[in-house]
């Protein structure tokens, strides 16, 4: 039985291109087998919306459908997959499903790789900020050829196999997958000899040098970005990023904690009882910490403001945790100190939450 393609598309037999082409994106839309999972006519209502596109869309076909019907204009074997039908077809299909079309390899500007690169730093410098010199290789446009990959004097010419487009379609079922061209590796052209700088490539290895900031109070782990620093992009797209990894060294005697630094002190027992200064290690040096009397061991006390920097100009504090030096007794003068003093101590050791 012979289609009426006008009546599939729900269009007049004197619609214009632009109304058909919006009918046929309408219902490729709605009745496309993806979007109707479990429908089993969604194939075959498919199957015609697009056999009536192929016909109408093309201004041959379609009159040679309006004279003489289907059977006249239907598209010979491969005519969808060729030359410049190719590249309109795929246009319009990306529109159908435009997430589905910016997501396959070789289609339109691709970023460029992001360079790793890791940069250590002292403790101190982790707080206070630091600059590092970062040196790597990137890709740079062949200075030889423009970054075309062809010799000055080589006959440059579109490719055949893709028409110029740097991309082909392959058959997959209903649909027509779009992958690189591999007669020009995208590039659209061809050449009759490579350049012998790049070797075709259009790019060349070149060192670059980058002063990277590390703000102040980084922690380890914490990634610098240096934007458009990375591998140039492909097809007009926009170059990576430079992403260096910050590895901030240990403390022998501090420790960080979010925006907080802790330390712990160790003070002998005479100390701990009558209390007095003590010195205490900081990330801009020593500082004196002046203990009460009666000192307990475990007990913790807060330098204000001598932490991590923050964002808006506050830092954080620096606790220490007293640690109390207990004496062997097995010293005979540690032993009669302690038992003449043992009237003074506290009573026995009882229990307690």
């Amino acid at each position: 039985m012979e289609q009426d393609y006008y009546r599939i598309l729900g269009v007049d037999a004197k619609a214009s291109a632009r109304d058909i082409r919006r009918a046929w994106l309408k219902l490729a839309r709605r009745e496309h087998p993806d979007v109707n999972p479990g429908d089993r006519g969604a194939v075959a209502r498919y199957t015609l919306i697009e056999e009536a596109w192929r016909v109408l869309s093309h201004r041959e076909s379609r009159a040679d459908y309006d004279r003489q019907g289907c059977r006249a204009a239907a598209p010979a074997p491969g005519r969808a997959h060729g030359g410049g039908a190719t590249r309109g077809r795929s246009r319009l299909l990306s529109e159908v499903f435009p997430e589905a079309a910016a997501g396959e390899p070789g289609i339109g500007p691709a970023r460029g790789d992001d360079i790793h690169k890791v940069a250590e730093v002292t403790f101190e410098e982790g707080l206070r900020g630091a600059v590092r010199a970062c040196t790597y290789q990137r890709e740079r446009a062949c200075p030889d050829c423009g970054g075309r990959g062809w010799d000055a004097a080589a006959a440059v010419a579109p490719c055949g196999a893709c028409d110029g487009a740097g991309v082909v379609e392959v058959p997959h079922g209903l649909w027509s997958v779009r992958r690189i061209c591999p007669s020009c590796a995208g590039r659209g052209e061809t050449g009759s000899l490579a350049c012998p700088t790049c070797r075709a490539r259009g790019a060349v290895p070149a060192a670059e040098r980058h002063a990277v900031r590390v703000p102040a109070g980084t922690a380890s782990g914490t990634r610098v970005v240096v934007a458009g620093a990375g591998q140039p992009g492909r097809r007009g797209g926009s170059p990576g990023d430079l992403v260096v990894t910050v590895r901030v060294h240990p403390h022998p005697l501090l420790e960080r904690r979010g925006r907080n630094l802790y330390c712990t002190v160790e003070i002998p027992l005479a100390q701990a009882v009558l209390g007095g200064p003590v010195a205490v290690p900081t990330a801009e040096g020593s500082r004196t910490l002046r203990l009460p009397p009666g000192t307990q061991c475990g007990q913790e006390f807060t330098l204000r403001g001598r932490g991590v920097p923050v964002p808006g100009g506050t830092r954080g504090d620096l606790v220490v945790m007293v640690a109390v030096r207990i004496p062997s007794g097995d010293d005979p003068r540690v032993r009669r100190a302690m038992l003449a003093l043992r009237p003074a101590l506290p009573g026995p050791a009882r229990a307690s939450r």
